[in-house]
């Protein structure tokens, strides 16, 4: 992979060498974006990126334009890696003045071309700042100054449906994703009594109790807070299963005395190449189907979904009645949406 290339910044510019009317000219001819005031990148570099990318860049250029901010919220968890659904509307910023809290408008910029009559922007999302008054001290982690992992992931919980506080909370208790930092439950908890809030201490202790090192994925994470809240009996995880030739493979999920397997496939392992170990797509499809096969031979029921029909109740509920899963009373009448 190669190095993402570097901004230009305005204030880095030689004084009296002409490079900041370089940089002006730059701008209005279309070849530059300001991602933030002073802080530029290539036009077309910039298209080519991932909305995901989008927010990591932004945020690495407000840390240009305002080198003492400190990121608290989805940035912040950002920063960490912890899993997100989605990408935040906007860059979180911790400050100690209620006077400077509020949200601002997206200010990442192109110059409008006369032959065209567009900034080629109209269609890319961008991120405006969202300051918080926050109280806490910041630590530094990977180049920028971010609110603590523990309480970034408590903040970003009491902040997030249940399923999508679920997806951050399975990740965050792996032991094998935060090497050096103890992320069990029990300092989860204790990070939780520091939210000023009874309700969302309570909140976000139902997710803690909920979460599960085993979920393999995002997508599993929040198919399993789905079948929760939706009244469906809890599946085991992340089980083998054998045939007389041997090791078949590992069920997402496992309904024991139903003999029903569940599996969800976000795609990836379909597409990124570090998923297919040297096979073609169309090798990994068969190879999944051969698994699929062996595993029905078993005598289980197989159903499988994808990220459609994780986020919608409606959906989902469907997929796994048909698969012969019961429903029970849902947890949550008012589902929140994704």
């Amino acid at each position: 992979m190669s190095k993402p290339p570097p901004f230009i910044v305005a204030r880095d510019q030689r004084p009296g060498s002409g490079d900041i009317r370089i940089l002006s000219r730059r701008y209005a001819k279309g070849e530059l974006v300001r991602v933030r005031r002073g802080v530029y990148l290539a036009k077309q570099y910039w298209l080519s990126l991932t909305p995901w990318e989008r927010y990591a860049r932004t945020t690495e250029a407000v840390a240009l334009e305002l080198p003492t901010a400190a990121f608290c919220y989805e940035t912040a968890a950002h920063v960490w890696g912890l899993k997100l659904l989605g990408v935040p509307s906007h860059v979180h910023l911790a400050v100690k003045s209620p006077s400077h809290a509020g949200a601002g408008k997206a200010t990442t910029t192109a110059a409008m071309q006369a032959r065209s009559g567009n900034t080629g922007l109209e269609d890319v999302r961008g991120y405006g700042i969202f300051r918080h008054c926050y109280a806490g001290s910041p630590v530094h982690h990977r180049g920028l100054n971010v609110t603590p992992l523990l309480q970034t992931a408590v903040d970003v919980m009491a902040r997030s449906s249940f399923a999508k506080a679920v997806i951050l909370a399975d990740h965050l208790v792996n032991p094998l994703h935060f090497k050096g930092i103890s992320t069990v439950k029990a300092d989860l908890h204790g990070a939780a009594k520091g939210l000023h809030s009874s309700s969302r201490q309570q909140q976000v202790a139902r997710v803690i109790d909920f979460a599960d090192a085993q979920s393999g994925s995002p997508g599993e994470s929040l198919s399993r807070a789905q079948m929760h809240l939706l009244g469906f009996p809890g599946p085991e995880l992340q089980l083998g299963f054998q045939d007389s030739d041997g090791f078949v493979g590992r069920a997402d999920f496992f309904w024991r005395e139903l003999r029903i397997i569940g599996e969800f496939d976000g795609g990836a392992k379909y597409l990124q190449d570090e998923n297919l170990h040297g096979l073609s797509a169309r090798e990994v499809v068969l190879a999944e189907k051969k698994r699929e096969d062996r595993l029905r031979a078993l005598g289980f029921t197989v159903v499988r979904w994808d990220w459609p029909i994780a986020k919608d109740p409606a959906k989902l509920t469907r997929k796994l009645v048909e698969a012969g899963l019961p429903l029970g009373q849902a947890k949550n009448k008012k589902l929140r949406l994704l």
